[in-house]
């Protein structure tokens, strides 16, 4: 297990883990920065190795919305007690979620967007005596949110490996993972199925021959469809014939009670004759 960096008792709390990641991340970069200037100091030992890099993505192909994850792999790696990788994207296409970077390897990792704001910089040292990393081992692996349509391809671009004598070996062009982000697709409404001049919903014209409907449901006998026909005219031509009756009636039934009366009279002049 790796040993704590100092000989101060622990802080507790945020503050205190805040103050601890300040200082192994200063062991780290003191560490960078030592093989940097030292060089080939380090002669008496073999400077650390590394077969093949790979970079991939989780997926190839997103939408915009979807989060992809890339991994910068390294093989037959020797001695290596810390690197700092810097990987590159296009943030009109890809951004970085923060704090997503990790590293299968023990020791100490910090990842932060570039100055630039279109690189990660994932720096990783072992602390104390921690034996140095060996064999395939998995340098970073960042987490993007797709933002834009387009090549969103990630390239890890530089590393600097250092060994357990703080020699410093430079590689660039580790490898890209080559993604494509697409918009996202926006379902076609359906259009409306009714068609005008039928009497239904969405029509333009009216219904020919329209009849009133009662509240009990049924249909109203004074409604015509404006022709004049129907069961109006019929109702009318039936009063008017029973009104005609009647009325013949009663000139039959005056004429009888005038000629009766008539008779009546004449038969009281005879008699009195």
């Amino acid at each position: 297990m790796d040993r704590a960096v100092g000989s101060r008792a622990p802080q507790r709390g945020a503050a205190g883990r805040l103050a601890a990641r300040r200082v192994v991340a200063g062991a780290a970069t003191l560490t960078l920065a030592g093989a940097t200037l030292l060089g080939g100091a380090g002669a008496a030992s073999a400077a650390t190795t590394v077969g093949s890099y790979t970079v991939t993505a989780s997926t190839p192909a997103v939408e915009v919305g979807d989060t992809v994850s890339v991994t910068v792999a390294a093989s037959g790696v020797t001695d290596l007690f810390a690197y700092e990788l810097t990987v590159g994207f296009d943030p009109e296409v890809l951004e970085y979620v923060d704090g997503s970077g990790t590293t299968d390897i023990s020791g100490f990792h910090e990842a932060a967007l570039g100055p630039d704001g279109s690189s990660v910089v994932l720096t990783q040292t072992k602390l104390g005596t921690s034996p140095t990393a060996e064999g395939d081992l998995t340098l970073a692996t960042l987490d993007f949110v797709a933002v834009g349509a387009g090549d969103g391809d990630v390239t890890a671009e530089r590393a600097t490996l250092v060994d357990a004598a703080t020699q410093a070996t430079e590689v660039t062009g580790l490898g890209t993972a080559p993604i494509t982000v697409t918009a996202v697709a926006v379902e076609p409404t359906d259009p409306p199925t009714d068609e005008p001049g039928t009497g239904g919903p969405g029509t333009d014209e009216p219904t020919d021959d329209a009849t009133l409907v009662d509240s009990d449901g049924g249909s109203d006998p004074w409604s015509t469809g404006g022709t004049g026909s129907g069961s109006l005219a019929s109702t009318g031509a039936t009063v008017g014939l029973a009104a005609g009756a009647a009325f013949l009636a009663l000139l039959v039934g005056v004429g009888l009670v005038v000629a009766a009366r008539r008779h009546r009279a004449r038969q009281a002049e005879g008699g009195a004759e």
